[in-house]
């Protein structure tokens, strides 16, 4: 049920972003003026827009498989708070963007992407656990090169949308840090440690009833 769910959100939210570069393409139109533009009250309205236009072609092919990947992770293991998390991460991240960034057109889904792979791996580096750690890691290893991207070193890359997913997910990690997650979850063990007279456990139930008598012997009822 959580592959499911997980699986449905990612694509639902990647068809959003494909249906309208297919618009654009099909109606010969740019709607980059929908992202985010700093300090201006109708560019405030990208942040809710922006994660969804992109550039071209090979903007939009390496933002999905990124974002595909790591939106099913969270779902997978952070079931719970992944919903919210996202959101989360697109409202802050982009409040960031509109703040501080410089003044022109953000668009893309970087910024959610950045944020998921920080808060993924924050949080095992918080949490501390085996299995969170192991997140943490594979985080690491596979979008080590995302560090570039979180100062100014390209032409029409927005590094600001970059450098604020990854603070808004490295503070929601350590806000979330006592979250359950698939690898932290504990089950509980229960031990009896009912015993009775020198060691002997008591096994008395509904059927197996114990009444002393008055010579002090058992008598089963």
């Amino acid at each position: 049920m959580k592959i499911n769910r997980g699986l449905k959100i990612t694509l639902l939210l990647l068809a959003i972003a494909w249906l309208l570069k297919i618009i654009e393409w099909s109606l010969e139109v740019n709607l980059y003026h929908l992202g985010i533009y700093p300090r201006n009250r109708l560019g405030f309205f990208g942040i809710f827009f922006s994660p969804f236009i992109h550039g071209g072609l090979k903007h939009i092919i390496s933002n999905s498989f990124s974002f595909c990947i790591l939106c099913f992770s969270l779902y997978l293991f952070i079931p719970k708070i992944a919903s919210k998390v996202l959101i989360q991460l697109t409202l802050i991240s982009g409040c960031m963007v509109w703040f501080f960034a410089r003044p022109s057109f953000h668009i893309g889904a970087s910024g959610v992407i950045y944020g998921i792979a920080s808060f993924l791996f924050f949080l095992g580096i918080f949490q501390k656990n085996p299995g969170s750690l192991i997140i943490s890691l594979c985080i690491a290893v596979l979008y080590q090169g995302m560090l570039t991207g979180l100062i100014p070193n390209e032409q029409g890359v927005s590094w600001e949308s970059h450098l604020s997913g990854s603070i808004a997910g490295l503070v929601l990690a350590y806000y979330y840090k006592n979250i359950e997650t698939e690898f932290s979850q504990k089950k509980e063990i229960k031990i009896e440690d009912d015993f009775s007279f020198e060691g002997y456990r008591n096994i008395e139930n509904k059927a197996f009833i114990y009444k002393y008598s008055d010579n002090n012997k058992r008598v089963k009822e």
